[in-house]
């Protein structure tokens, strides 16, 4: 099957997501709200304030995380803030 060089998917899952040139491995949503620390515990990747910043948290302990290091489905991917505000999660090449 061929592609159109625009045509983008999740790293993971392989479904199609939006082209954006600046991440490249970016993974979709449904990946996105897997993200686990490497000892397999649930993570929140968010902004700081509504002017950026990166903030990483245990879902249940509600206890900082400090790192952007995080798994899905056991591939190692890391969480970043977004160029114009959110949260990019992508696979490491």
């Amino acid at each position: 099957m061929t592609t159109a060089s625009n045509d983008q998917f999740c790293p993971i899952c392989d479904v199609p997501v939006a082209p954006m040139a600046r991440y490249p491995r970016y993974v979709c949503a449904a990946c996105a709200a897997k993200v686990v620390a490497p000892d397999g515990r649930p993570l929140r990747f968010f902004n700081l304030s509504l002017s950026g910043g990166f903030g990483a948290k245990y879902v249940a302990q509600d206890e900082p995380y400090d790192s952007s290091i995080c798994y899905i489905d056991g591939v190692r991917c890391f969480a970043d803030e977004a160029r114009f505000g959110g949260i990019v999660i992508q696979t490491v090449s």
